[in-house]
């Protein structure tokens, strides 16, 4: 999932379970395997490879959060909680966004021959999830204002910048083994990067298809492109009218594998 909906769960675990007055850079760390990501040197692979453990050293109680992203990744790309990423990929995943992605796995693979530009079915059942995750941020876009999402991601950035930036370094550190100058580099660039009106400007269809075309390489000024994936997005779309059931699973499933917040 992307970063809002990692940020939304958290705030509905820690609101299930009557926790309050914590501090807010809890919802910096619980998007690290994304936000990493941000540095050129640094893929998805390796932020969600790692073990997950619960038994966070108390130097770093922190970390449990970013475990808490990893918890909620497998449950979306596999429908289990792993070890770890799985050798090779499987378009029949049950995580819920594969699963929620199969009926538009044709819808790509046609437009993709549509355009001249063919890709197989695993590339598509790839992107059939990528997609999902992208427009599920907006099938809960009245939870997300309702909990201010946004302001609560955007001023939990400020706070590890302005109050917590060594011992998120140090975490980070321990962690992923990246050294200080590569992670105050993914924070400077997260300043720019994760601004509240930038974030904004992509919690439309529009915003999210802009999004997916970046990352596929796919030219924004083609209305042809422009109007077969706005298709495929709309009929994703309309497969998460269950999305309540989705989070509430999901916080079920990480409570009984064990994970709980940390006293900090």
């Amino acid at each position: 999932m992307l970063m809002l909906t990692h940020t939304y769960i958290l705030q509905n675990i820690l609101g299930v379970s009557g926790i309050k007055n914590l501090h807010s850079d809890i919802f910096v760390y619980n998007i690290v395997p994304d936000l990493l990501t941000i540095h050129p040197g640094v893929n998805s692979r390796q932020t969600h490879q790692i073990k997950r453990i619960l038994q966070i050293p108390p130097l770093y109680p922190k970390a449990a959060y970013i475990m808490l992203h990893l918890l909620v990744d497998d449950l979306c790309h596999y429908g289990e909680i792993c070890s770890g990423i799985p050798d090779e990929f499987n378009p029949d995943s049950q995580g819920y966004c594969y699963i929620k992605g199969k009926p538009i796995i044709n819808s790509i693979m046609d437009f993709q021959k549509k355009v001249n530009k063919e890709i197989s079915y695993n590339e598509a059942a790839y992107r059939s999830h990528l997609i999902v995750e992208m427009i599920y941020d907006l099938a809960i876009i009245e939870q997300i204002k309702k909990s201010d999402t946004i302001k609560v991601l955007r001023d939990a950035m400020c706070a590890v910048i302005e109050e917590d930036r060594d011992e998120f370094t140090s975490t980070i550190n321990w962690l992923y083994g990246l050294d200080k100058t590569e992670i105050r580099d993914v924070m400077q660039r997260s300043q720019s990067y994760l601004t509240e009106d930038k974030i904004q400007k992509t919690m439309t269809i529009e915003g999210r298809i802009r999004l997916y075309a970046f990352k596929f390489g796919i030219p924004i000024d083609d209305q042809l492109y422009l109007a077969g994936i706005e298709k495929i997005f709309l009929q994703a779309r309309e497969l998460l009218d269950d999305n309540e059931i989705f989070l509430r699973e999901t916080a079920e499933a990480v409570k009984k594998y064990g994970w709980l917040p940390p006293v900090t």
